[in-house]
C-alpha cells in the first residue's frame, strides 16, 4: 500500500515538473530575440494647414529583451518620433511611435516613398529596418467633395455620404492600398460595384452620391499581420480641365489579435 502510494506521489511529481518544463518552454518559443517593427502599407496626404500623423509600431516582449528607443527616417533625421505603448498581449506589448510631418517641413522632397527606417536600441549598435512601403505626397487644395454623414462599423464596413461642389467628370475610383490588399475590400458607389462602373461619368454640382465598403481580412495571411491606413481615391476632371484628387479615409487595420501575434511570432517576425 505504501509503494503505492508512493508511486502514485511520484507520478503526480513527474506531472507537475512535466507541465511546469512544458511552460516555461511554450513562454520561450513566445519571447522575441528582437522587436519587430510591422510592416504598413499606407498612403498619407499631407495638407499645408496642419500636420498629419504618421505611427510605426513595435512588437516588443512584454518584460525582458530588447527595446526600441528610437527611430529616424533616412531622408529625414530631424523628426522626432514619441514611443509609448499601445496595446498589451500576454507576453508581448505593442509600442507605438507617432510624428507629425505637414507639407512645409519636407516641402521639394514630396511626393515621397519610405521602406526603410533607421531603429536605434537600448543595447546594440542601430540598424536599418524595412517597414513595408509609405508613401507621403501633398493634398489636392481644392476639394470636390462636401461630406455630408459618415458612419462605420468595427466589422470593418462604412457609408458615406457626400454633394458635389460643383460640375464635374469621375475619371476613375480606387483604393489607395497595394493590390493585394485591394483584393480584401469591397468598395460601391451609389450601390454599384466599382469595378463595374462606366467612366467617366457626368456628376452634377449638388448632386448627392452614397460610397460604401467593406473589407474581409483574412487571419491565416501573413500579410494581414501587417498595418494598413487606406483612402478611397476620387479621380475628377473639372469643367476647365483640370485633374483633382479628393481622398475619403476608410476604416483601418492598425491593430493585431492575440492570435495575430503569436503567429507573428512564431514565424519568426517573416511578414514577407
Amino acid at each position: 500500500m505504501m509503494l503505492k502510494r508512493a508511486m502514485l506521489g511520484g507520478l503526480i511529481c513527474m506531472l507537475i515538473l512535466g507541465s511546469w518544463i512544458g511552460n516555461i518552454l511554450y513562454y520561450q518559443q513566445l519571447q522575441l530575440k528582437e522587436p519587430i517593427i510591422l510592416k504598413q502599407d499606407m498612403t498619407l496626404t499631407l495638407k499645408s494647414d496642419y500636420a498629419e500623423m504618421l505611427y510605426f509600431n513595435v512588437l516588443e516582449n512584454k518584460h525582458k529583451g530588447k527595446k526600441v528607443t528610437a527611430i529616424q527616417l533616412p531622408d529625414d533625421p530631424q523628426i522626432l518620433f514619441q514611443i509609448y505603448p499601445d496595446q498589451t498581449y500576454t507576453h508581448h506589448v505593442m509600442m507605438k511611435a507617432a510624428a507629425g510631418l505637414n507639407q512645409d517641413e519636407l516641402g521639394a522632397k514630396l511626393p515621397l516613398t519610405i521602406k526603410e527606417v533607421l531603429v536605434y536600441y537600448n543595447e546594440g549598435p542601430p540598424a536599418t529596418v524595412p517597414i513595408g512601403e509609405i508613401r507621403i505626397e501633398k493634398a489636392s487644395e481644392k476639394r470636390v467633395l462636401d461630406m455630408v454623414s459618415a458612419s462605420s462599423s468595427s466589422g470593418g464596413a462604412g457609408d458615406y455620404m457626400a454633394r458635389l461642389l460643383e460640375k464635374v467628370e469621375l475619371d476613375q475610383v480606387d483604393v489607395a492600398v497595394q493590390d493585394q490588399l485591394k483584393a480584401w475590400v469591397d468598395v460601391e458607389l451609389n450601390g454599384v460595384p466599382v469595378e463595374d462602373l462606366k467612366f467617366p461619368m457626368a456628376l452634377n454640382n449638388n448632386e448627392a452620391i452614397t460610397l460604401s465598403y467593406h473589407w474581409d481580412i483574412p487571419d491565416d495571411e501573413l500579410d494581414s499581420e501587417g498595418l494598413f491606413q487606406s483612402f478611397i481615391r476620387f479621380h475628377f476632371r473639372t469643367q476647365d480641365g483640370h485633374a483633382i484628387v479628393n481622398d475619403v479615409p476608410i476604416s483601418q487595420n492598425m491593430h493585431l489579435s492575440e492570435v495575430q501575434v503569436r503567429h507573428l511570432v512564431r514565424s519568426g517576425g517573416d511578414q514577407q
